[in-house]
């Protein structure tokens, strides 16, 4: 497919009608036309972000995100998770997605390169608070489910005809607009003004200049949940915007056909095992498992060689100085993971990620590119399946101990990415991973189970809000009948 260039803004370019045809597709989505599994799927998406904001608590993003949010979005409309700050939906969203997105172990999608819960999750509990009325769990899963779908074929398409490698907020601010101008009401000409103005003023990020010099900027997501909803809100007043390519460019808009048949929530959607980039999952898992079968000992460790695919390499190899750096690097979160048997918000930052012990170990961790595993076409030995991934994805680690033994272990693939040939996560490794980054950030296990039972019976619920209350600190102002006790 050709990338976009001035052409491409030239009517003749364009199949207008198929902005239309997503709109309306995603405005009249009726929770009775989603198959069971793909409304499962949505609801542990909404289970596994919120466990990822509850994590990120305790990072300083969280700190500096919330006191900005004080001076800068004043309001009493909606609130920050987890801490409660009031804010207007727009500073909610921001703060939120900003949040979420500052712990690296939220839900991907397969050919977008990225994230969409990050952003589509604090969209859509923020832009609640707004609604002409009360939202159902059953119209928030629809319409969530709408803009997962809408959101990972944006992602796709817009790698497909964009140079440059971009954040995940450049396409997930368009299925946050997706969430809101449903929420909202907006008619179908709003609609598409309102996605028109997302991918606009989405944040085409350079990812890579992330990776390279990892900051709090992370991928975008933040930016992604408050343009999506900032651009409902100025089409719903008349602001205009419609025209968007990366919907109706002739050679992409065959991506958009199969909507309504083709569910990318459970055919492309998969889950995060390890707080750090997908690229470093595979030599974690690696070392994890060669540890573990061996009962080697961290202290007996002489050196971990992890080879792998070449991508993996870009991610950082020095040792960090803060959790962004962590999250971005290759070498400590081996290590961490060797002296933890896990990767989460305490290796990532906290006491371990200034421990002496680790720090000497991951000195110890040498990247070994594999040519055999670096292939641009996807998992080389999965040839035939629907392997849908960008690199192989694959890394195998030697283990060397201090009287000389080597240890080696077998070919490790993603965890969890059931198109890499892995098992995915049923309901009980879902939860206990919402229960366990819940628990990082001292959430007690009773409330924590309260928002397991809402959101896994989501769509019996007549006020979606209810979950977000659970975990919002009690006031006075409070709905009594939204919050549980």
């Amino acid at each position: 497919m050709s990338m976009l260039d001035s052409k491409d803004f030239d009517k003749a370019w364009l199949d207008r009608s198929q902005e239309e045809s997503v709109v309306k597709w995603a405005l009249g989505l009726k929770f009775e036309d989603i198959p069971s599994p793909v409304i499962a799927e949505t609801k542990r998406a909404v289970l596994d972000t919120l466990g990822t904001a509850l994590g990120a608590q305790l990072l300083s993003i969280t700190s500096v995100v919330n006191s900005f949010i004080k001076t800068s979005f004043p309001g009493d409309t909606a609130r920050t998770w987890f801490g409660g700050q009031e804010t207007s939906a727009l500073g909610a969203a921001l703060a939120n997605g900003l949040i979420t997105d500052g712990l690296d172990v939220h839900d991907t999608g397969h050919y977008t390169k990225g994230h969409a819960g990050a952003a589509l999750i604090p969209c859509a509990f923020a832009v609640l608070h707004i609604a002409p009325g009360k939202v159902s769990g059953a119209e928030f899963l629809t319409a969530l489910t709408a803009a997962y779908e809408v959101a990972y074929r944006v992602g796709n398409a817009m790698h497909e005809c964009c140079s440059d490698y971009h954040s995940s907020g450049a396409w997930n601010a368009l299925g946050c607009a997706v969430f809101c101008a449903r929420i909202l009401q907006l008619t179908v000409e709003e609609s598409l003004h309102a996605l028109g103005i997302a991918e606009y003023y989405g944040p085409r990020s350079q990812i890579m200049r992330v990776v390279n010099i990892p900051t709090m900027l992370k991928d975008g997501s933040g930016q992604g949940a408050f343009v999506g909803l900032q651009s409902v809100l100025l089409a719903k007043e008349g602001f205009t915007g419609c025209g968007c390519p990366v919907i109706s460019k002739k050679s992409i808009v065959a991506i958009y056909k199969d909507l309504g048949s083709e569910w990318r929530m459970t055919k492309f959607h998969v889950y995060k095992k390890y707080a750090v980039c997908y690229w470093a999952q595979p030599s974690i898992a690696g070392t994890i498992s060669v540890m573990k079968e061996n009962s080697i000992k961290p202290e007996d460790v002489a050196s971990i060689t992890c080879h792998t695919f070449k991508e993996a390499t870009g991610l950082q190899q020095e040792l960090p100085n803060n959790t962004e750096e962590a999250q971005y690097c290759i070498l400590y979160p081996i290590a961490a993971a060797a002296y933890r048997g896990k990767v989460g918000p305490s290796e990532i930052d906290g006491k371990y990620l200034h421990d002496p012990k680790v720090l000497e170990l991951a000195k110890k961790v040498k990247i070994v590119v594999d040519s055999a595993l670096t292939s641009s076409s996807g998992d080389p030995e999965l040839k035939g399946a629907e392997s849908a991934s960008m690199t192989a994805n694959v890394a195998w680690v030697e283990v060397v101990t201090k009287d000389g033994t080597v240890f080696k272990g077998g070919k490790a693939r993603v965890p969890w990415d059931h198109l890499a040939g892995e098992k995915p996560p049923g309901d009980k490794e879902i939860i206990d991973k919402f229960m366990w980054l819940g628990s990082e950030a001292a959430v007690t296990k009773e409330k924590l189970q309260k928002v397991v039972d809402l959101t896994m019976h989501l769509e019996n619920i007549p006020d979606a809000s209810a979950i977000e209350s659970v975990l919002l600190p009690q006031t006075d102002r409070q709905c009594v009948s939204c919050s549980i006790s």
